[in-house]
């Protein structure tokens, strides 16, 4: 049996806080692991239980668009539903990966209609989502009642 100064050093209940960069660093991490798990399930859905590497085509390249977008959607989701502002600044991260990934490489192979409408479609999320922020988490608090002065 320890003596009682060692079980005071080592109760759970006195550990000292852990700095926020470990669970910053777990966060993108699992961020990371998640997002390249999404990414390998639809390389596989495409490509076959064996992946060897082969070029990706158009329609999976979009694939991965929309389900990073939805991803990124869902993370923000998460985080106004348990007000987690490390939920919401993963979902920016997913979506700002997802729109440069949509303009430099999927907006290269689209021509004509199919790059209005693609435009269009990633607008109207981008608006969306805006709006959600707005509406959500910068609610305007009504201006606190001034006392009347005697």
């Amino acid at each position: 049996m320890p003596c009682p100064r060692c079980w005071r050093c080592y109760c759970p209940t006195r550990w000292p806080e852990r700095p926020a960069v470990y669970g910053n660093t777990i966060a993108a991490g699992a961020l990371v692991l998640a997002l390249t798990y999404l990414t390998f399930e639809i390389r596989r859905l495409y490509q076959g239980p064996i992946l060897n590497g082969g070029l990706p085509t158009g329609a999976e390249q979009y694939s991965y668009s929309i389900a990073w977008l939805a991803f990124g959607v869902g993370l923000l989701g998460i985080g106004i539903l348990f007000n987690s502002q490390r939920a919401r600044l993963a979902s920016a991260v997913v979506i700002a990966l997802t729109i440069l990934k949509a303009f430099l490489i999927d907006m290269s192979a689209m021509t004509g209609v199919y790059r209005a409408l693609s435009f269009m479609c990633l607008g109207l999320v981008l608006v969306a989502i805006g709006w959600l922020y707005q509406r959500i988490l910068f609610r305007r608090q009504p201006p606190p009642v001034a006392a009347p002065q005697t």
